[in-house]
């Protein structure tokens, strides 16, 4: 089977192939699990491939590769990180530093954010660094994200699911009881965090309404 041609190519060659490139993929993850699990399958092919061309090195090496990631996978999910939510007061020299620094990969993500004086916003701390922002503006309909923001390497939707279960406790004493953004924010994001379709005005929005605390 190992003899099979694809392209001219080996099979077995392939697997060579398939190992580096997923290496060198967890090498661009900026999220440390992402990266992990990345790592993981290329070595397991590395690992296969080196028993089977018969390089002991090559095939011990990785499988010992493959152990490392498993164990600090293991100990990630089991760890216990902290989480909390800080409402940002107004000319928050901590917000204005965050903005401008993150201002670029902001854009990739809400290119029609503004800031101003009306909006709500806060900070989501992980182990004590700032890991993610979220501000919006209150309306009739509840309150309007503006900006959804995590940093890469919090980008496991453990933010987010933080954020959003908390979020009524913040939001009451505002006399809000939901959350809408428009679909140009990520649908797969939203859907996990409980959104669902809705309507507002003839416009299609993703809406979540939020428990009372």
């Amino acid at each position: 089977m190992l003899e099979y041609n694809i392209l001219g190519i080996q099979l077995l060659e392939w697997i060579g192939y398939a190992a580096s490139v997923l290496v060198l993929v967890s090498l661009t993850m900026t999220s440390i699990v992402k990266l992990r699990w990345y790592n993981l399958a290329g070595a397991i092919l590395f690992s296969a491939y080196g028993f089977l061309i018969g390089s002991l090195p090559v095939g011990i090496m990785n499988f010992l590769i493959v152990c490392a990631n498993l164990y600090n996978l293991q100990k990630m999910y089991k760890q216990k990180e902290d989480f909390k939510i800080i409402e940002i007061k107004e000319n928050d020299e901590l917000l204005n530093y965050f903005l401008n620094s993150y201002q670029k990969d902001i854009k990739i993500f809400f290119p029609d954010f503004k800031m101003n004086k009306e909006q709500l916003g806060m900070f989501v701390l992980r182990d004590m660094a700032v890991a993610g922002i979220f501000i919006g503006s209150k309306d009739q309909s509840g309150l309007r994200i503006e900006l959804d923001y995590a940093l890469p390497q919090y980008r496991d939707f453990k933010v987010g699911a933080y954020l959003y279960n908390q979020l009524s406790n913040i939001l009451y004493k505002h006399n809000i009881d939901s959350v809408y953004c428009d679909t140009k924010i990520n649908l797969k994001y939203m859907e996990k965090m409980g959104f669902e379709a809705s309507e507002i005005d003839g416009h299609s929005i993703m809406q979540k309404t939020l428990k009372k605390p």
